[in-house]
């Protein structure tokens, strides 16, 4: 099918896994033939060397061939650019004789290969079986690697980070039976409390993984992990306020990604005002819990959340709503069913309001079954952990 783009045109098929992005001259003057290439179907799109690329053009790709003039600032900026954006994305520059000077700026640029123009089918298919060994290898790392799932607030005080505490707990239980680690990154940097929740007194913190740069390795995480009884290994919160905005995106996701390759399911309590970087954790989460109350507050706050998630092109089915502290009395001013339709989202996930026995746990640092093995609460949590499951087809 053939759709209309801003700056050119662009033909898309539905099993395109590579995008060739040229101008004009250099579509007219390729000769590449057939839309399958190293069997892997592709996408073309006219554009001018220089011009922005739509975002719509690349969000499907696992490869991109883009013209390149070494000779425009323009083409390279956009080159460097759509790198930044798409850091999973394999990028090929095709390139009309290019030096030796300009094929030092295209790697910096952080491209995988580069092929020549005009563009030749037989240049293509080498290009194209080179990277796919790689795309492969990629692939099997990406199964391999951990589950995300963070947790938002609607609005400070909804009590995420205590409930967090109690289901990543619960979790590692569960998944330590399935041979399976569970962790806890507590990244609310000036609000974190999941240690105090849970018990744990950590010696080393998430400022320690921040600060450690270059030095951050697998060896590093596990000296920073903090043990809790469940199975559960804790991150937790700078002992000393840090201002959110200081920590760099690729800062935080290094931290995040070497997790998820030590461990099988990563939690992740983000902090209450959005940054870069929590937007980029959340935009790539498995799963995104939204904690609210019920509340006019509360309410307003999380449909603007649920707006932004979706502009940021967050699955719908990814972010679940979980209601805390519900009151089980006939006559209210806001029910589940309000809630449902104020957010436009349907709400499976709630749990009953039980001060008492959660404070308890709180002020104790330990877990609500330790102190009443049965409760409305501990049922609650139970269902999270079974939705947890069935997102993430575990069992």
């Amino acid at each position: 099918m053939s759709e209309l783009a801003s700056t050119g045109w662009t033909i898309k098929r539905s099993d395109a896994m590579v995008e060739l992005i040229l101008s004009r001259e250099e579509i007219v003057a390729a000769e590449f033939g057939e839309s399958v290439v190293a069997g892997m179907a592709f996408d073309t799109s006219e554009l001018d060397a220089e011009a922005d690329i739509p975002a719509e053009i690349v969000k499907r790709a696992r490869v991109v061939i883009v013209e390149v003039r070494p000779d425009r600032p323009a083409s390279l900026r956009r080159l460097t650019r759509l790198h930044a954006e798409n850091r999973a994305l394999a990028i090929i520059a095709a390139v009309r004789d290019p030096s030796i000077t300009a094929m030092q700026a295209l790697l910096r640029a952080g491209i995988n290969d580069v092929v020549a123009l005009p563009l030749t089918r037989r240049d293509l298919e080498a290009a194209l079986e080179r990277i796919h060994g790689e795309l492969e290898r990629s692939a099997s790392e990406e199964a391999a690697r951990g589950k995300t799932i963070s947790i938002i607030k609607s609005v400070g005080g909804v009590g995420a980070t205590a409930l967090l505490s109690q289901v990543a707990a619960l979790y590692a239980m569960r998944e330590a039976e399935r041979g399976r680690s569970v962790c806890l990154l507590d990244l609310d940097l000036q609000g974190g409390n999941a240690a105090t929740h849970l018990g744990v007194n950590p010696g080393l913190t998430v400022s320690d993984l921040l600060d450690a740069g270059k030095r951050l390795d697998p060896a590093v995480l596990a000296s920073v992990a903090a043990p809790h009884p469940s199975g559960l290994r804790l991150f937790g919160a700078p002992n000393e306020l840090m201002p959110t905005d200081a920590v760099g995106t690729d800062q935080v996701c290094d931290i995040v990604h070497l997790a998820m390759t030590q461990y099988g399911t990563v939690f992740l309590d983000l902090p209450s005002d959005w940054t870069n970087w929590s937007l980029s954790l959340v935009a790539q989460s498995d799963i995104v819990f939204l904690v609210i109350e019920l509340s006019i507050a509360s309410l307003r706050q999380a449909q603007r959340q649920l707006s932004l998630l979706t502009k940021l092109g967050v699955n719908p089915d990814a972010v679940q709503v979980v209601v805390n502290r519900v009151e089980k009395q006939m006559f209210k001013p806001i029910n589940l069913r309000d809630a449902s339709e104020t957010l436009g989202k349907p709400i499976g996930l709630s749990v009953t309001s039980d001060f008492a026995l959660m404070n308890t746990a709180l002020n104790r640092g330990t877990m609500i079954r330790d102190i009443k093995s049965k409760s409305a609460i501990g049922r609650d949590l139970s269902k999270i952990l079974d939705a947890i499951d069935m997102l993430l087809e575990r069992g």
